[in-house]
């Protein structure tokens, strides 16, 4: 295999930079890979065609009667002597030209990125020596241009993972529906043990994220940057947008966030991660004679970009808390404990004790997120009620554990937690458990960045509460398939602290992507509404279309079902269509009016109260109408030129008045219906800004007419007089 050098990566990117495409259900498989596979990497694809009109040839060659005999998993592995073993043989050749493009193409992307760290430290040393006069812009902008170019390389490598995956599943799912055999299952099962599926991003994309780092601070002619290790604070003062994004657009999100925040691990500064990188046994790997097993196990890398968060929700037998969360009442409180990595039941492992608290945007609070650690022997006994809190912290102190700041925050969310685990009966009710990681400046908390992939949802409900060990649910426990939900979006959270506005960059990125922005989406909610629908009275906004989402796929399973052994049904259905189902639920939504093109999941959640204050309103003008026009009814009727004048005018400026207020009330009304969406403009305001000025107005016109009507009747009667 030949991997082009970083120039030919450069050119190819500047000459066609959209390194993404639309979703793999939009079109034919055979077409998506047509349109989406580089000219210059075709040849490295499953040949999805070729051996689709294999499986139709053989189909047409095979009597009737070994079309319905039928075929164990282990004869579909090994058919050597049947007219089925080209199919097995192509397909196998298929698979390791796969998996050596991956391995190798990874391999590549390594080196080249290691070779691009270093020369971003080279041209910032050279822009600390530079004579005046002299100018280095031309080798920044080259080097931004080979970053860009693997930035597009490693999306590349993404969707070449994905798009190779779903035509072996197609192609062994079409061989069984033609041929009336079952072995594509134990073969789809089986291309997870393969390279190419898995092929390590990690390494590459942290990588990637030092570049753009040494970048920048060759831009700036500094010394690398500030290395600072992230600590997180006990409480998050939080503004908080949600986005769902789509499975094939997560490795592009991050080559495209990484330009601008570098990768945020906990505990681990820059330096670290250059430590942690180097060296590597890939460097040294040999491919003469491949071997695709031997060479994914060559190299393990030591640093993970992403972190297994897990964090147990706690909630009353009739779902108090959610509750208060879904009516967004002022001051609602959600519980729940967290821990970071794998959870083996350590008796000293660190568990999280966290109190949300939620404050409506017309307040002066904001909502915020504290929090406090105990060690896990001692949680059950702080969920009974039955940990002395106070004793413990005096044992900090006296070992002089954290600061007396943070032990006196995290000693009052204690009792505050424990309190309201007694008061409201609360016990663990579900869990979610993904992977998260994060992108921040070490030395600002202004913009975070993150994104929470491959989400399972857990019933922890037990019956009769928590009283004995373990405090939840243990790897070894068995769980009903009803008991888990895998959420098929990933989510990107974007938390902005004393910043009114995302930056441009993250905005057009979105657009990019086709993120969609979720009001108020919360993890707790979805898994409510999934695993317990019988304890909530009111579901999320967006469950509607997840619903419509299972109920398509459980018919679509359901009709696969019965036509499984029907032979006619699966050569008239061989067409190259693409599966009955999406891999993610189709969203009902609009485009965002603030953003740069992304979508937006409405949430109607009109108030009463402002919809008939603005009638009351339009009834308030309209009675102010109505005095002007009596007047203007009385004058007309009265004797004299000027009067019938007058009147007319009072009439005119009263129709013109009603015709005002009925517009504004139209307006107002849609400015109050817009603010129940997700796209809010705090700014806005909803009272009629000229309101008062046109009444007034009209107040003034009515008493210079009576004015100039009086000085008329007064200069009359002394006319008559003289």
């Amino acid at each position: 295999l030949n991997t082009p050098s970083r120039s030919a990566l450069s050119s190819k990117v500047r000459g066609a930079r959209r390194c993404w495409g639309p979703p793999i259900a939009v079109m034919g498989f055979s077409e998506t890979l047509e349109n989406r596979a580089p000219e210059t990497y075709r040849q490295y694809y499953l040949q999805y065609t070729q051996l689709k009109e294999l499986i139709l040839e053989l189909a047409k060659e095979s009597t009737a009667t070994s079309l319905r005999t039928r075929v164990t998993s282990a004869d579909f592995m090994d058919m050597a002597s049947r007219p089925v073993s080209r199919f097995q043989e192509m397909l196998r050749g298929e698979l390791q030209k796969v998996n050596q493009f991956a391995c190798v193409k990874h391999e590549a992307l390594f080196l080249g990125l290691r070779k691009i760290c270093d020369d971003c430290s080279s041209l910032g040393k050279k822009a600390r020596n530079l004579a005046p006069g002299q100018s280095i812009a031309e080798d920044l902008k080259k080097t931004e241009d080979d970053i860009e170019a693997y930035s597009c390389e490693i999306a590349h490598l993404d969707e070449y993972v994905r798009l190779n995956y779903v035509g072996f599943q197609k192609l062994t799912q079409k061989f069984d529906a033609c041929l009336g055999i079952s072995g594509s299952a134990l073969f789809v099962a089986g291309l997870h043990t393969e390279a190419f599926c898995n092929v390590r991003f990690d390494d590459i994309l942290i990588l990637l994220g030092l570049a753009w780092a040494r970048f920048r601070a060759s831009q700036t002619a500094g010394a690398g940057g500030v290395d600072e290790t992230w600590k997180p604070p006990e409480s998050f003062v939080r503004n908080t947008a949600k986005y769902w994004i789509r499975p094939d657009k997560v490795v592009l999100l991050k080559t495209r966030i990484v330009k601008n925040l570098p990768y945020l691990l906990f505990g681990a500064s820059t330096k670290d991660q250059e430590k942690l990188l180097d060296p590597f046994a890939l460097l040294d790997l040999d491919y003469e004679g491949f071997d695709v097993q031997s060479a994914m196990g060559a190299y393990t890398g030591t640093l993970e970009e992403s972190q297994l968060l897990s964090s147990v929700y706690f909630d009353s037998p009739g779902a108090v808390s959610y509750q208060e969360r879904i009516h967004r009442e002022e001051g609602a409180r959600l519980v729940r404990f967290r821990w970071y990595g794998e959870n083996n039941f350590e008796p000293e492992k660190e568990i999280f004790i966290e109190r949300k608290i939620h404050h409506e945007g017309w307040g002066s609070a904001q909502s915020a997120k504290e929090r406090a650690i105990l060690p896990q022997k001692d949680v059950l006994a702080y969920m009974n009620g039955k940990f002395p809190i106070d004793d413990y912290y005096a044992k900090l102190a006296a070992e002089g554990v954290y600061s007396d700041k943070s032990r006196k925050a995290m000693k009052t969310i204690c009792h505050e937690v424990s309190d309201m685990i007694q008061g409201k009966k609360l016990q663990p009710i579900i869990r979610t458990s993904y992977y998260r990681c994060a992108f921040q400046l070490a030395s600002s908390n202004e913009v975070r960045v993150s994104l929470d992939t491959q989400m399972s949802l857990l019933n922890e409900f037990r019956e009769g509460e928590h009283r004995e060990e373990p405090w939840c649910k243990i790897s070894s426990d068995m769980l009903d398939k009803h008991e888990i939900y895998r959420f098929p979006f990933a989510i990107l959270e974007i938390k902005l602290q004393n910043v009114t506005e995302t930056p441009l960059w993250l905005r057009q990125t979105l657009a990019d992507i086709e993120a969609i922005q979720v009001h108020k989406f919360s993890k707790f909610q979805h898994a409510m509404a999934f695993l317990h629908p019988e304890k909530v009275p009111i579901l999320p906004h967006w469950h509607q279309d997840f619903k419509e989402w299972h109920d398509q796929k459980d018919k679509v399973f359901n009709y696969k079902k019965k036509e499984k052994s029907n032979f006619s049904r699966a050569m008239s259905t061989f067409g190259d269509t693409q599966d009955d189902f999406a891999d993610v639920p189709l969203i009902n939504t609009i485009i965002a009016p603030h953003g740069e093109g992304h979508f937006l999941k409405d949430m109607q959640n009109l108030d009463p109260k402002g919809i008939f204050a603005n009638e009351r309103t339009l009834l308030h003008y309209a009675e102010k109408g109505l005095y002007i026009g009596a007047l203007a009814v009385v004058l007309l009727y009265q004797p004299g030129r000027f009067s019938r004048i007058g009147g007319l005018i009072l009439s005119a400026s009263t129709a013109v008045f009603y015709i005002w207020a009925l517009i504004e009330y139209y307006a107002r009304l849609g400015r109050i219906v817009g603010r129940a969406k997700v796209g809010k403009d705090k700014m806005l305001r909803l009272d009629w800004v000229h309101g008062p000025l046109i009444v007034g107005a009209l107040i003034m016109l009515v008493l210079a007419i009576s004015l100039v009507e009086a000085v008329v009747k007064t200069t009359g009667s002394i006319d008559v007089k003289d």
